[in-house]
């Protein structure tokens, strides 16, 4: 397990960020609850976004 952050987004808006140890209890938590759903830890992991440490930060469209 890591201890870089990750995001899951439900699509009725919810959204969970953390280390995976917080995210993947949450988000099973919140598909039973409000969603009627049982979700496995991998099926979480493999909807989880991880936030790019290198990633560049782009100029806005309009920029010149």
């Amino acid at each position: 397990m890591t201890h870089r952050p990750l995001t899951v987004r439900c699509a009725c808006g919810w959204e969970a960020t953390g280390t995976e140890a917080e995210v993947v209890p949450m988000t099973i938590d919140h598909g039973r609850q409000l969603h009627n759903m049982v979700a496995t830890p991998e099926q979480v992991l493999a909807m989880a976004v991880r936030p790019e440490a290198d990633a560049p930060v782009s100029a806005p469209a309009d920029a010149p």
